[in-house]
């Protein structure tokens, strides 16, 4: 077989990957795409002839998965690995680990990519657009903050405040209770907190706790013109910030298509706050070219790299200038921590990528977020508690605030008692927010399945019989089956996603030792990976009820190669990413 025709057979093939859908259509106005071009559709006979296969060029790409959905059990049996089986775990690295090469990757018709090659001998960080910048911070965080609300000291009744002598023989016997102004205040700076309004002292100000702001987050790639006015380049400014388990940032969608053609950046800006300390390594997925596909159909699966990993201290900010490979290759980034993962994660999605809706209607993700929580979901009061109301009443989040807002208006009245049974209640929910690696109260785990899901809060909660570190040890070998019971504690439908990170495709790791720079990089990155959905489409989890009866959807996947070792495999929502992701090692 020619390698044309193998390469249109392999385009048939994973038209159904359509989580990772790439439309040029209309999105909203701050995001905006231009439409599709007119004129007749490219054709095979009319598109440049392909380039070859194989790493440093596109993977081959296996058979899709087949899916049956009967009942409430959708049953994936994924196409079959490109190498011979081995087993990774006991007889390391495997055979899907591919031999070092240091040059930028390719798409499928030959043609280079920029800025795909992350390490070099030389160069550590070859992806870094000069040096990072490092200063220090205030590192307060929310944690700290909310804590402080919580356990704050609540007086049994209203009394007049004493007389002070004009000299103290010693210190009072105990800290005074705070003055009625002073409780009121208090909880309403933790709502401030939950609620992403601003807080003036504190760099968390504005990424709420409650992830109702997606349709906030969506920037546009600025271009960068020579003196002709064409585009050169371009850059985009990201704000995250870093504590405990979460990484809360200020994007979560990225409009590329002012620089399809050309290299780009994105400047981090990295505020790790105390208990955030880890390393930075944000992992970018890329398509193949877009031409390569049929005019409306995706765009196929091509190669995902982590872009650095460097050294971050809980206390400072750390600006990064990463270099980008042109728009039009670009899918998301995958922002983790490997200290505290898998619950230490964030995702920048393609503002134009579609997925469509159980009505059939195809919707960019960014509309996704829109059609759940308005389009300016914080514009005032009214419709900031229309769209909190749609996350589900379970969310140990939706709890906290719950818990404050009653104890708030409770203070108002002096009616200390329920300000303190209220402030008990939220405490409890701020302890379960703090771990997402078991489920809050009143999610049951289903003892027959390998791993329960719980969307709440557009988030992912998830518990794994057995406890302890977050992996699935039960899988190094082809033909082993991964049971998953979802469910769904928010007012509206989550999907369902698995993807594979190298496992069918093949992984390399060129990372070079950074340690002499305070990195650790070459012995954690994956370095690059050819990336491959594990689902056709996306499995669509149905909405909790109003009596927080959480809907549910069971899903087992037959793996049919083995895992890479860095990550048996990524899931995720792909209609409301963001921090929706719960990875297992």
């Amino acid at each position: 077989m020619s390698a044309l025709r193998r390469l249109a057979k392999s385009t048939l093939l994973v038209l159904v990957a359509a989580a990772f859908c790439l439309a040029q259509v209309p999105a909203p106005e701050k995001c905006s795409c231009p439409p599709p071009p007119s004129g007749a559709p490219a054709t095979p006979s009319s598109m440049p002839p392909p380039g070859p296969f194989g790493h440093p060029h596109p993977q081959m790409r296996p058979e899709p998965s087949t899916a049956t959905t009967i009942g409430d059990t959708t049953r994936v049996s994924t196409g079959a690995s490109l190498f011979q089986e081995s087993d990774p775990f006991r007889y390391p690295p495997g055979t899907n680990f591919l031999p070092t090469v240091y040059s930028n990757m390719f798409d499928g018709f030959g043609k280079e990519m920029p800025n795909t090659l992350p390490s070099t001998p030389a160069i550590p960080y070859n992806l870094h657009d000069g040096e990072p910048v490092i200063s220090k911070i205030e590192p307060r965080s929310p944690t700290d903050d909310l804590l402080d609300v919580l356990e704050m000291r609540i007086p049994k009744a209203v009394k007049p405040a004493p007389v002070q002598p004009r000299k103290r023989t010693g210190p009072p016997a105990q800290s005074p209770s705070p003055a009625n102004e002073e409780i009121v205040n208090r909880i309403q700076r933790g709502l401030d907190i939950l609620e992403g309004n601003p807080v003036p002292d504190r760099l968390y100000s504005g990424l709420p706790l409650l992830h109702y702001k997606g349709p906030e987050k969506c920037k546009k790639v600025t271009p960068i013109r020579d003196a002709t006015g064409k585009v050169v380049g371009g850059n985009v400014n990201i704000h995250q910030v870093w504590y405990d388990i979460h990484i809360e940032s200020d994007t979560a969608f990225l409009d590329t298509t002012e620089v399809k053609e050309v290299p780009w950046t994105i400047t981090y800006t990295v505020d790790v706050l105390n208990r955030g300390h880890d390393d930075f390594s944000p992992f970018v997925m890329y398509f193949d070219d877009p031409a390569l596909s049929p005019p409306g159909m995706p765009p196929m699966p091509h190669v995902g790299m982590d872009q650095s990993y460097f050294n971050m201290e809980s206390g400072t900010r750390t600006v990064f200038k990463i270099k980008m490979a042109p728009g039009k290759y670009y899918n998301l980034t995958y922002t983790w921590g490997w200290r505290d993962h898998p619950p230490r994660v964030q995702v920048t999605e393609n503002a134009c990528k579609r997925m469509k809706d159980a009505a059939g209607n195809n919707k960019t993700l960014v509309q996704w977020e829109i059609d759940v929580f308005g389009e300016n979901p914080s514009a005032n009061e009214q419709t900031k508690l229309a769209a909190i109301a749609k996350i589900g009443d379970l969310a140990p989040e939706k709890r906290m605030w719950a818990a404050l807002r009653v104890a708030r208006d409770a203070a108002r009245a002096r009616d200390y008692e329920t300000v303190r049974t209220k402030l008990s209640e939220a405490l409890v929910a701020f302890q379960e927010w703090r771990n997402r690696s078991q489920l809050p109260r009143g999610v049951p785990v289903d003892r027959n399945a390998d791993v329960t899901l719980f969307y709440v809060n557009n988030t992912i909660y998830a518990e794994i019989i057995g406890g302890g570190w977050v992996d699935f040890p039960k899988w190094n070998l082809r033909g082993t089956t991964l049971k998953i019971t979802v469910l769904n504690g928010d007012y509206f439908e989550h999907g369902y996603q698995n993807v594979d990170f190298g496992g069918a495709r093949g992984w390399e790791n060129q990372f070079q030792s950074s340690a002499k720079l305070g990195g650790s990089g070459c012995w954690f990155t994956f370095g690059r990976a050819h990336w491959w959905m594990n689902i056709p489409g996306m499995i669509v989890v149905p909405p909790a009820t109003p009596y927080d009866s959480p809907g549910m959807q069971k899903v087992e996947i037959t793996y049919n190669y083995e895992p890479s070792r860095r990550l048996r495999f990524y899931q995720f929502d792909p209609v409301h990413h963001d921090v929706a992701v719960f990875s297992v090692h």
